[in-house]
């Protein structure tokens, strides 16, 4: 069996001592690991949404789906499409809302997909009282000022023990304050009503890796579980302890489960 070998750097980047910075992998293994690493945040989220999660990853080549500027559906697809190269495979990696843009367009270009992610994110669609609160939710802001900073909506998205973390809800926050109650009324209506995706991805070829969180209360550990169950996933995680903004909340839980991800894709 051929073998390539590769440089290796420390998560800091520094290169390891000549005589250690080697190590042998597969043709496969090598490709696999070489491929881009493509991330999609949540609603009203922008790159600070990851900015934890990438400091505690090594790869070879990350990307980044600015979601935020988007204001339609197809926007939000075009931007994705747009950071893929013709002819080439990615690992595909969305949370929340990026989760579901991350499928949709995985189902669109299978061809062109080496792995997808979901994180915090139940493609089973929206049931009819979510769209009635997202419809309510959209008035509400246009006829008010909405505060990011309001306990009640901090409280669904953070679990309890970190709504006063300022490494949590003060980057929630400012994102929110940042981007404007213009990008969630955008966010919203791109993707409501939201289709149900379960049954196309229990039949596509490329490999799907789910993760979610034990005290979740937008995506739902029980309707993670039951997309779990019909699509038979190449692995599936549940961190402990955390609510929707895992990227935030267990950012080293899930870089190792991510690092885990990229590097076993071949197997």
């Amino acid at each position: 069996m051929k073998y390539y070998f590769v440089d290796v750097k420390t998560k800091e980047g520094d290169m390891l001592p000549w005589r250690a910075s080697f190590w042998a992998i597969t043709k496969a293994e090598f490709i696999m690991s070489s491929l881009p690493a493509l991330f999609l945040p949540g609603t009203l989220c922008d790159e600070r949404v990851w900015l934890p999660v990438w400091k505690q990853l090594t790869l070879n080549q990350r990307r980044y789906v600015p979601l935020q500027w988007a204001n339609s559906l197809e926007e939000m697809l075009s931007l994705t499409g747009d950071r893929v190269l013709p002819d080439e495979k990615v690992h595909l990696i969305g949370y929340s809302m990026g989760g579901y843009i991350a499928a949709l367009w995985a189902l669109e270009n299978a061809a062109q997909v080496a792995s997808l992610t979901l994180i915090g994110y139940d493609a089973a669609g929206l049931t009819n009282q979510e769209m009635s609160r997202r419809q309510q939710m959209v008035k509400m802001i246009k006829a008010g000022k909405f505060d990011a900073g309001n306990t009640n909506y901090l409280a669904r998205f953070i679990h309890p023990s970190r709504l006063d973390d300022e490494a949590v809800a003060s980057v929630v926050i400012a994102m929110g304050e940042d981007l404007g109650k213009g990008t969630l009324i955008a966010h919203t209506q791109a993707t409501t009503p939201r289709k149900a995706l379960t049954a196309s991805l229990a039949k596509s070829p490329f490999p799907i890796h789910i993760i979610g969180a034990t005290n979740d209360e937008i995506a739902q550990p029980e309707g993670v579980k039951q997309m779990i169950q019909t699509i038979s996933p190449a692995s599936a995680t549940f961190v402990e302890n955390s609510g929707h903004m895992l990227p935030l909340e267990k950012p080293s839980e899930l870089a190792d489960a991510l690092q885990k991800i990229v590097n076993s894709g071949a197997k």
